[in-house]
């Protein structure tokens, strides 16, 4: 049996369809969320179990040897729940991106983030926060604690015990090679690489018909979280304000606080009428519609993410820019896939950057994507791994 550790996230019900066609009735998929506030999965057979209860445990409680455990989404509470298993059980990682490459937050955070970005973070989200309430001395001493005097200590407990995770893991579960040199530069591992990618589902509907506009949609990052380093990229845009231009920033997935933060900075600059934050949740349909109207993309993260609003917007022949840090830029301009370099728009002049793709380039983007995210042999590959 393949027990599935997961979170409440829009990838997850793919998976489970792809599970089940490659593995019927072989697979647990186990929710870290309770039921009642679920957002994006709808399965009938996920289980809604959070980490610790009754109910997860019943779960867990027949896990034995030949079976596989695979987490999809490194939390403390799924890397500390899967340490704890016998050695004959196997452990897999379907690798996401900001669960490892982040964490822990002081040793990873001067390659995530631009300047300002990184301050924001350092200030506002990087401890935990202190809860102030008086009439609970304890709790106040401890948050305290754990923001001040005790949080070089906890980030050094987090590192030790992901390094006894990688040294156990069997299976790295992903596509773009270079995110597992990442890991094997930063821990020891013997886990074994193995194709896949979730389902993004990027291709347009037939026929989509581009609205006429008379300004330049230009799309910025995919969530209100600091990784975006929208900070950095809203500041190089400046010089093409009094362009005829729209800002579109998804704002709502993430961190409320950032995305307010982000929005007054955009609308501070261009003007509220060139700023369009999106802010409440958007079904796929609906955000590929957002997709259809857009001229150019900006995704400005330092890390992997985003990588599905990269390729639907691919797929819809749109001029895409990363930056030159991401390894899903390296992965595929290696490979024959056109994009910008988000780090070198301050050399461009207005006309450079919104400069369309020629319809070769659009075709031949499409074609080398399609020669790295390969459906027939993930299907095959994970049949395999789920046997």
């Amino acid at each position: 049996m393949n027990y599935h550790l997961m979170i409440d996230d829009k990838f997850i019900n793919d998976f489970i369809i792809d599970g089940e066609k490659t593995a019927p009735g072989n697979n647990i998929y186990i929710i870290d969320w309770p039921l009642e506030k679920v957002k994006h999965v709808k399965s009938d057979k996920a289980i809604f179990a959070p980490y610790g209860t009754e109910l997860f445990l019943e779960t867990v409680k027949n896990i034995s040897e030949g079976d596989k455990v695979f987490i999809h989404w490194a939390s403390d509470a799924a890397i500390n729940f899967v340490l704890k298993l016998p050695e004959n059980i196997k452990i897999g990682l379907f690798f996401w991106g900001g669960d490892i490459v982040e964490i822990p937050y002081s040793m990873f955070k001067k390659t995530i983030y631009g300047p300002e970005s990184f301050n924001y973070f350092s200030k506002y989200e990087e401890r935990p926060k202190v809860k102030w309430n008086p009439l609970k001395p304890k709790r106040l001493l401890r948050t305290l604690g754990n923001r001040y005097w005790n949080y070089a200590a906890n980030e050094q407990g987090i590192y030790e015990i992901r390094k006894a995770f990688f040294a156990r893991l069997n299976y790295f579960v992903h596509w773009n090679i270079i995110d597992f040199q990442w890991v094997l530069d930063h821990y020891k591992t013997q886990a074994e690489f193995v194709y896949f990618f979730y389902n993004f589902n990027p291709v347009p509907a037939p026929n989509t018909i581009p609205k006429h506009k008379k300004h330049i949609s230009i799309m910025l990052g995919n969530s209100d979280t600091t990784p975006n380093n929208h900070f950095e990229i809203l500041d190089v845009l400046k010089k093409f304000k009094n362009e005829a231009i729209k800002l579109v920033i998804p704002l709502n997935y993430g961190n409320k606080e950032y995305g307010d933060v982000i929005q007054k900075r955009a609308t501070d600059i261009f003007g509220k009428e060139k700023v369009v934050a999106i802010r409440d949740f958007m079904n796929r349909d609906a955000y590929y519609e957002v997709l259809d109207d857009v001229d150019i993309a900006v995704m400005n993260h330092y890390r992997i993410q985003a990588v599905g609003n990269v390729l639907a917007l691919l797929y819809r022949e749109k001029k895409v820019y990363m930056h030159e840090r991401s390894s899903t830029y390296k992965l595929l301009s290696s490979n024959g896939v056109c994009l910008g370099n988000s780090a070198n728009i301050e050399n461009l002049s207005f006309q450079e950057f919104i400069a369309p793709l020629s319809a070769q380039i659009k075709k031949e983007n499409i074609e080398n994507t399609n020669k790295l995210f390969r459906i027939d042999e993930k299907e095959e590959v994970l049949k395999n791994l789920l046997a």
